[in-house]
């Protein structure tokens, strides 16, 4: 397949490891593609890093999504729809194909919309990436989305942070980032930011909780990674409390009505008339 457009890099100087090694992630896309026969169209960081609060050791988490020859697309049984490429070192490669893309977009996948909005792009094809974004907005499903945000917080909380005389610390922020947008969704009945601190300026926070965060990420970003600590009576309240009000906050959103013709449209022009500027 013809090789992917070059487009501006977005996100330089958000993290400067992530600008170090620029150059060795776009030759490893460079490599996928021509080892799987596919075009990447959209490539960001993810995880803690795009969230804005990686330690100086996190991986770099590396997500795209691809389009592959239409031919592809006509055979009995087409080539996998997502692939996770992990290595030995601090990368990890994982991407979705495009019909599995708008699949999961319909649904209102939280991952994937964060993906859309991270503030570290690798790579982008100008037109589907730009709608790819634009569908967000028509898609977004706020009671699905809190309630996969619930989820997520709920999880961490009962399995590391919930009883536990002394949590380990980073644990706090895979709990309160999730809530956080939860709150945000249930006052902006919108998609959250991909940056943490944008939730948190965006939310209403009682002062003694935001210092906690906010000293929690100093600390995170600071060190290697987060040990075991005292728990934290200011964020055990604030997480309990939300957790309380999560399934009636869930209730009382709306429900996405969107139809598939924005998708099969996007599909259509992804594969049979692919970019190359």
């Amino acid at each position: 397949m013809p090789d992917s457009p070059a487009q501006p890099a977005v996100g330089l100087g958000v993290d400067p490891a992530v600008d170090r090694v620029r150059d060795v992630i776009d030759q490893r896309l460079r490599a996928v593609e021509q080892k799987r026969n596919l075009r990447v169209i959209f490539a960001c960081e993810s995880g803690s890093r795009a969230w804005g609060f990686a330690s100086n050791d996190s991986d770099f988490d590396v997500r795209f999504i691809y389009v592959r020859p239409p031919a592809d697309y006509l055979k009995l049984r087409p080539p996998v729809e997502a692939f996770d490429q992990q290595g030995e070192d601090d990368f990890d490669l994982a991407g979705w194909d495009i019909r599995k893309t708008c699949e999961l977009m319909r649904k209102s996948n939280g991952p994937l919309f964060e993906w859309l909005d991270s503030p570290i792009i690798y790579e982008q094809d100008g037109e589907l990436s730009a709608r790819l974004a634009s569908l967000r907005e028509e898609y977004f499903d706020p009671k699905k989305t809190v309630y996969h945000y619930l989820s997520l917080a709920s999880g961490v909380w009962k399995k590391y942070l919930a009883d536990v005389a002394e949590p380990v610390r980073k644990k706090y922020l895979y709990t309160l980032r999730p809530l956080a947008c939860v709150k945000y969704i249930a006052q902006h009945q919108h998609m959250p930011p991909t940056l943490f601190e944008a939730v948190l300026d965006h939310i209403e926070l009682p002062a003694e909780t935001r210092g906690a965060i906010d000293s929690l990420v100093v600390d995170k970003k600071a060190n290697r990674e987060l040990g075991a600590g005292p728990a934290d009576t200011a964020l055990n309240t604030w997480i309990t409390q939300v957790l309380e009000e999560g399934e009636a906050i869930a209730a009382s959103l709306p429900t996405s009505g969107a139809d598939n013709t924005s998708l099969d449209q996007l599909i259509a022009d992804a594969i049979l008339a692919p970019k190359d500027s």
